[in-house]
């Protein structure tokens, strides 16, 4: 049975409406009419809900007790029943629950406490152990979930092997013009442009912009053509999207200005990496 229609079967043992139930829980009668026709509520309304009914969130969820059966199924299922433009916050608020489950010694803590947005300041997670790394930060202006599985097949070792490229690329971006001008770039929503973007927007002159180009043309960060304009060649250039470098800059953030407020932490060896990366 869905989540909807035990609610919805709850609620009528009861012999309470929609819009008693929705008062009691703080939300809309039209967020429980959604329930009830196939929707469901939010993460951290279910224990609410479960605790109102004086049933378990098993029960809600369908799950037998003891067993915690097609959890992946039900999971996709909340997401997808989710609007579009509500899913990634979901999705990481989802993520700093599961790093707390990792460490959690109760079933009884309060889910809407842990909501990050409740939370007064900047906190972070951190989780170092030998089957891999699982950070959150919950600093207002860097939010990010990450997990980094380690095991046989995945023990970090292979990211050095482009040791070489990755130094070049650090001393490019020790530049400041360099470091200014990716910024920059990727705080234009498209299109293309000229080496004269740079020489007006930096004030700098056309060879150093040439120069920036050129370098973020090694790493395909900038895609290059020449066309044809006023009978001549024009040279344009237009950023690539590369989504990595948001995480490039969140984790050299906090290198260089290192969390010390934990919500949760599990320190660990430093040992990330094995003698056959070097």
């Amino acid at each position: 049975m869905e989540m909807g229609n035990k609610i919805k079967e709850l609620r009528t043992k009861l012999g309470i409406t929609q819009e008693e139930l929705s008062k009691t829980l703080n939300v809309s009668s039209q967020a429980v009419s959604k329930w009830e026709n196939g929707g469901l509520p939010d993460l951290e309304l279910i224990p609410e809900i479960a605790k109102y009914f004086n049933v378990t969130t098993d029960y809600l969820f369908d799950i037998k007790q003891g067993e915690l059966v097609d959890i992946e199924k039900k999971l996709y299922q909340y997401i997808r029943s989710l609007k579009l433009d509500e899913r990634t916050e979901k999705i990481f608020n989802l993520g700093f629950l599961m790093s707390v489950a990792y460490l959690a010694d109760t079933d009884n803590l309060d889910i809407k406490e842990l909501d990050y947005k409740n939370l007064d300041d900047d906190y972070h997670s951190q989780i170092i152990n030998k089957n891999g790394i699982i950070m959150t930060s919950l600093a207002k202006d860097n939010l990010m979930f990450t997990c980094f599985p380690k095991n046989e097949l995945s023990n970090y070792s292979k990211m050095l092997q482009t040791k070489d490229k990755q130094r070049v690329f650090c001393e490019y971006l020790s530049d400041e013009k360099f470091y200014d001008a990716l910024i920059l770039l990727y705080s234009r929503d498209g299109g293309k442009f000229t080496e004269k973007l740079l020489v007006e927007k930096m004030n700098i002159t056309s060879d150093k912009a040439k120069d920036i180009l050129t370098k973020l043309k090694e790493f395909n960060l900038v895609c290059y053509s020449k066309e044809l304009l006023d009978d001549d060649f024009v040279e344009l250039y237009e950023t690539c999207p590369n989504p990595h470098l948001v995480g490039l800059v969140a984790f050299l953030n906090m290198v260089v200005d290192r969390p010390n407020c934990f919500y949760y932490y599990a320190g660990g060896s430093t040992q990330y990496f094995t003698k056959k990366g070097k």
